[in-house]
Order: structure tokens, then C-alpha cells, then sequence
């Protein structure tokens, strides 16, 4: 019941889950939770379903301190990448060794997401190629695009709080190619990118498919990711509407990442 819940409520835009012993904590950002909406999907799914909730609204706090107190340990990736907070150095030296002190609890790598995003970029070469990072979160992706050899790479979310911290990481591992903006995809405009990563929600991904599609350069790429895998064909559907063809279907336990190419 609990995986059911989530996938309903990860239409609506919660963005994270936590089984209990007393049922499941859904996290949505506050500027786009609608209780009205949170109960009409359950009821209309789940007509049978007795159940009571509370709403709880997380103060900001001090993320770091957070992830020390519950030991952000390092997070190795295909034995090439390992990724650490500044306060616990990596074991063992690697190719590349990022360092990300989140202020908040997602894009650490720690995320199937995340992780299948990360394991195609150190698996394909992107010397000098134009990325967008759509979702950056704490720019770990926008990191390992740049050290990864890409010429410059445009970071974007709708969260205050994920573009300073994109910015602190970028100066943590002395990136110097990485653009970071606050907002969403009507920032795309007069732009080519030949990568566009977009670790988002489903829906987001839909809606904002047309646009990742204008800014793509002929033979450019568009790798998405944030959505289960159940829910891959409705992606591939509409990738296909707008001229993409598929390339590449990865999953994760219940995650899955497809990567996607526009026609010349």
C-alpha cells in the first residue's frame, strides 16, 4: 500500500517517501503542496482506503549539520567517483573525488536517480559539449559534467536554497565552467545545449519536455530521470511526440533513466 501511495502522491509533486511503522511521510515542497488535491487522488484511487494524516511544515534549517549528525558517508560510484561532505575525506584516491556539503537531503548520489545519471555520464564522453543540469539540486551532475570535460555546463532550479548551494559546491571543487540561475525552463531561451539532464518529476518532465526539445542541438541528447519506472512509457510517449528517438532504458529498483536523441 505503500508503494501505491507514493506513486499517486509523486503525480502531484511530492518528491520523497519514508515508510513508518505508523504508515508512510510524504515530502513536498511547500510553495506546491495541495491538500485538496492529495485527497482527491487518494480517494479516487483508493476509494476503500480508511486512513488519517497531519501536516507538518519543516522549518529551514542547518542541512549540514543534519547530514553530520546522521554521517554522510562517502558514496563510491563504479570504482572511478567517490562523493563526500568536506568533514569525511574519501577512504581510497579515485578519478574523481567531489566534495558536496548539501544544505538539503537529495542529489547527493545516495538517489537511484542520481546514481544512474552519474554512472552515464562517467560511461560516455563529453569533451567540449554544451549540458544543462535541469533540477541541479546540489550540483553534483553539473559537477561531474564539467570535470568530465564538458565546455560549459547552465545549472537550474526552482529552489533558492538549491542554487546557493550548487554555488558553494561548484567553488568547493574549483569548477570555473558551471552557470547557475534560479527558476525553471522559461529561463530556456536562445540556447543549444547538446546534453540536458533533467532529474525531475514526472510531470514536471512532461510539461517541460517541449522546451528541454527547442534548446537541443541536432544530435543532442536529453537524459531524464526522477520517475518511476512504471511511468516510463508515458516519458517515452511523449519524448516520441516531439521527434526524439530513444537510445538508452535504464532502472534502479523501482527508478528508472532514459536517454533520448534528437533527430539531425
Amino acid at each position: 500500500m505503500a508503494d501505491i501511495l507514493a506513486a499517486m502522491l509523486g503525480d502531484i509533486g511530492f518528491e520523497s517517501f519514508e515508510e513508518t511503522t505508523q504508515g508512510i511521510m510524504a515530502y513536498s515542497p511547500a510553495p506546491s503542496f495541495d491538500e485538496t488535491a492529495m485527497v482527491e487522488t487518494i480517494h479516487a484511487s483508493l476509494p476503500e482506503l480508511q486512513y488519517t494524516y497531519r501536516i507538518e511544515h519543516i522549518a529551514d534549517q542547518n542541512w549540514n549539520k543534519t547530514w553530520e549528525d546522521n554521517y554522510f558517508e562517502p558514496i563510491e560510484i563504479d570504482n572511478r567517483c567517490i562523493i563526500h561532505s568536506s568533514h569525511k575525506p574519501a577512504s581510497k584516491k579515485v578519478t574523481y573525488d567531489i566534495v558536496i556539503n548539501p544544505k538539503q537531503a537529495f542529489g547527493t548520489g545516495t538517489h537511484e536517480t542520481t546514481r544512474m545519471l552519474l554512472t552515464y555520464l562517467l560511461e560516455h564522453d563529453i569533451t567540449d559539449k554544451e549540458v544543462l543540469d535541469m533540477g541541479c539540486g546540489t550540483g553534483v551532475l553539473a559537477i561531474m559534467a564539467s570535470l568530465r570535460g564538458a565546455k560549459h555546463i547552465e545549472a537550474i532550479d526552482i529552489d533558492s536554497w538549491a542554487q546557493e548551494n550548487t554555488e558553494e559546491n561548484i567553488h568547493l571543487n574549483n569548477r570555473t565552467n558551471i552557470h547557475v540561475q534560479l527558476g525553471d525552463a522559461n529561463l530556456l531561451k536562445n540556447q543549444s545545449f547538446d546534453m540536458i539532464l533533467a532529474n525531475i518529476n514526472r510531470n514536471i518532465l512532461v510539461r517541460d519536455m517541449q522546451a528541454y526539445v527547442r534548446t537541443l542541438a541536432p544530435k543532442g541528447q536529453l537524459l531524464m530521470s526522477g520517475f518511476y519506472k512504471q511511468d516510463f512509457d508515458i516519458i517515452k510517449q511523449k519524448a516520441e511526440s516531439l521527434g526524439l528517438k530513444q537510445l538508452s532504458y535504464t532502472e534502479n529498483n523501482d527508478w528508472a533513466m532514459g536517454c533520448f536523441e534528437k533527430e539531425a
